[in-house]
């Protein structure tokens, strides 16, 4: 007799998967804790007012030529 494969058993045809019962996404948020924040001159001119969340956007010097 044979073993059933439990991986390929239980694949649906994608014809057959209601979407609407589909999950659109999932999030992962780390718990963040509180640090002293910049003064309040600093933060409007970087963009936020805690240090941790302060990341320089690099556009297209992150790309290697």
């Amino acid at each position: 007799m044979n073993q059933p494969n439990n991986q390929t058993d239980q694949m649906l045809p994608a014809d057959s998967i209601d979407p609407r019962l589909l999950s659109l996404a999932m999030a992962f948020v780390p718990y963040q804790s509180f640090e002293t924040p910049y003064e309040p001159a600093l933060a409007f001119s970087r963009g936020t007012i805690f240090p941790s969340l302060d990341k320089p956007f690099l556009g297209e010097e992150a790309v290697p030529r």
